[in-house]
């Protein structure tokens, strides 16, 4: 009798003989489950090696050509990026440039510099893109660009680093920066969002004009609440590019009713917080607001969503 057969017959045997009594039953099962532990024991188990994926960073994962990868790209503005991208790591390793919203409240990293910017390199590759196409493809020689939500200065260093890139740094073009550099308020979150109630509260204009130091002729600093603030400090009257970064619906609504009219033919809307759970509401202000206008959003899986304003 196979051996296969012989176990069964003994697995059947000792579940169903009427022969024996409950507890023969129970000892012989016993005996079989030692038996099986000990044949799995003996088995080598081959695991196959873990896919070495070519990027991985924020739940993502790719084995497809990377544009910033120095060793097989031939996309120049993927080479660019990698330079920029370097050049951030440099300053921040060397503590030019303090990424506070990353660190612990004691001080010092959650982990390396290096791999913080790894782990975002596609967020970031996407603001470099978008302000880097929306140089190229708008009417207006002087490309202005417009954050609200500027945290640490991390996204607008590699928009303005784009933006230079494309027109050299001696382009005329300026960038104003919105935030409270202070916690989220409870009169500007709805209801859903007051688990963010006091965030951000660690941020400093003053880190971040330090951060942002080698631009500081382009930048200018502005201190408020949104849309409060556009009331004292309303802004260009044409823009090319427009991050918001503001976690939350109401100011993301009360900054697109005041620049998305700005914004000149070609230019683009790029959305942080679009995509990701907590935030559907920022996603539906998004949604109904650009379907007013003459243009596409596009999502991402980074979370973010690109308006290409026509």
């Amino acid at each position: 009798m196979p051996q296969k057969v012989r176990f069964f017959s003994r697995i059947l045997n000792a579940i169903i003989n009427p022969n024996r009594t409950l507890t023969q039953k129970l000892f012989t099962l016993r005996n079989l489950i030692f038996d099986l532990k000990k044949k799995f024991l003996r088995i080598r188990i081959v695991i196959k090696p873990t896919r070495s994926w070519r990027h991985a960073g924020w739940g993502m994962s790719t084995n497809a050509a990377l544009p910033w990868d120095r060793n097989s790209s031939t996309d120049q503005t993927g080479i660019q990026f990698a330079d920029a991208n370097q050049l951030l790591l440099d300053k921040i390793e060397n503590n030019l440039f303090v990424l506070s919203q990353m660190q612990w409240r004691g001080g010092g990293y959650v982990e390396a510099p290096s791999k913080l910017l790894d782990n975002l390199l596609w967020r970031h590759y996407l603001v470099y893109w978008t302000a880097k196409f929306s140089t190229q493809s708008i009417s207006s020689s002087r490309p202005n660009l417009v954050e609200a939500g500027v945290c640490d200065g991390l996204t607008v260093n590699f928009a303005i680093s784009a933006v230079e890139s494309e027109l050299g740094n001696d382009a005329q073009f300026d960038v104003f920066l919105y935030d409270a550099w202070d916690e989220m308020k409870n009169e500007f979150l709805t209801e859903k969002e007051k688990f963010a109630t006091g965030d951000y509260d660690y941020l400093s204009i003053e880190q971040t004009k330090k951060n942002l130091s080698e631009f500081k002729n382009r930048c200018s600093f502005i201190k408020g609440y949104i849309p409060d603030v556009f009331s004292e400090n309303p802004g260009p009257d044409k823009i090319s590019w427009l991050h918001i970064d503001l976690n939350s619906s109401m100011p993301t609504l009360k900054t697109l009713e005041h620049f998305l009219p700005k914004l000149l033919p070609g230019g683009i809307v790029l959305f942080d917080d679009y995509g990701w759970r907590k935030y559907e509401e920022t996603k539906e202000v998004a949604d109904t607001f650009c379907s007013k206008f003459n243009g596409l959003l596009m999502p991402f899986p980074t979370g973010q969503a690109i308006f290409f304003k026509l």
